[in-house]
């Protein structure tokens, strides 16, 4: 029986692991599709694009994780059922609870990533994200090809060739911010470091418009420190970025909206990893005890259903909790009924 249990375990972790690797590849690909406005209007590489884009798999994967399982559950145990090996461990006289110890051990492992994934690895993709993403819409980030380097609060820099590791060849720069004179750089050569341009062998031109004169100076190297005009606002931290010890110091008196999406976030991070259980313990359930219909085959969408409707009730309380924190205690008896209910089929199919 252990040998069986070993089997059933090592063949749902493996189903697990491709049904997920497939499936958020496929959203990853619709979810990132819509900022690929940023390749053309940003000025960013692919691998950048990429790299930004990749933080979203975090919380992409720990959506997919429970739904994969028990797909992963239902191929595996309907081919057990399918090959007679389920009614010949069950004609032996063993329990068909003592099945059940391989898919609570997958359950655990998968809910037990699922609370490390929400308490510190989703917090931190978020912040990256949402790092990448400012930095990329205010042009704070280095540079990686020739073309506008930055343009932002009347100050444009452009480069006509880049050499990699942020080398770039006639480096021209328009600073207009003031209304009575126009500087403009030029340079042979330039790099840049910490958001401060290094120009090399070029020349500084002025033209003052108040003074009607204008002045050209030449120079070996110059430096142009852009971080000054790069400051253009603090980044708002977003909600999800916080960590569980955070969620849990938000005033539960405030009425502020952020203050409610928190607190509802943090039940989110709390329950969600329990679908795991309610999902798998649904299938299990259905093969090993329900699934005796005069055509099994035909009712494999009976599962599939029972999970696409159960989380959409889930998401669906978790956004309506976002803005009423009366959902919050509906989610907690959601999960603990869905348990419960499952339970007590468990118990009964034992003794059928």
């Amino acid at each position: 029986m252990q040998n069986i249990n070993k089997l059933i375990c090592g063949q749902i972790l493996s189903a697990t692991f491709y049904t997920t690797l497939s499936l958020s590849f496929c959203t990853w690909i619709i979810r990132s599709s819509k900022f690929l406005a940023f390749l053309n209007t940003n000025n960013i590489s692919m691998f950048k694009f990429l790299k930004f884009t990749s933080y979203l798999l975090v919380d992409i994967v720990a959506v997919i994780l429970p739904i994969a399982m028990a797909i992963s559950t239902l191929l595996v145990l309907k081919r057990f059922k399918d090959s007679n090996q389920l009614l010949v461990i069950l004609s032996t006289g063993a329990s068909p609870l003592k099945l059940l110890s391989p898919l609570i051990t997958v359950s655990f492992l998968i809910m037990g990533y699922l609370f490390l994934s929400h308490s510190y690895i989703s917090p931190k993709a978020w912040t990256n994200f949402w790092q990448m993403e400012f930095n990329i819409r205010n042009n704070i980030d280095p540079p990686e090809n020739s073309g506008v380097l930055f343009s932002n609060n009347g100050v444009s820099a452009y480069a006509q060739g880049y050499k990699g590791n942020l080398f770039f060849e006639n480096i021209f720069i328009i600073d207009s911010r003031s209304s009575e004179k126009i500087n403009s750089y030029y340079a042979k050569t330039g790099t840049i470091e910490n958001n401060v341009l290094i120009l090399l062998n070029g020349e500084k031109i002025e033209v003052n418009f108040k003074q009607h004169s204008k002045s050209v100076t030449k120079f070996d190297s110059y430096r142009y420190d852009l971080r000054e005009i790069m400051k253009k606002k603090n980044r708002k931290v977003q909600p999800n970025e916080k960590y569980i010890d955070e969620l849990l110091k938000i005033d539960i008196n405030s009425t502020e909206k952020e203050d409610i999406a928190g607190r509802a976030l943090l039940h989110q991070k709390i329950t969600s990893p329990f679908l795991t259980i309610i999902f798998s313990l649904f299938v299990y359930i259905f093969i090993i005890f329900a699934a005796h219909s005069r055509n099994p085959k035909k009712n494999t969408w009976i599962p599939i259903m029972f999970i696409i409707i159960m989380q959409g009730i889930y998401f669906w309380l978790v956004n309506a909790a976002g803005s009423n924190e009366i959902f919050i205690p509906i989610i907690y008896l959601f999960i603990g009924i869905s348990i419960l209910i499952e339970l007590i089929f468990l118990v009964r199919g034992q003794r059928w």
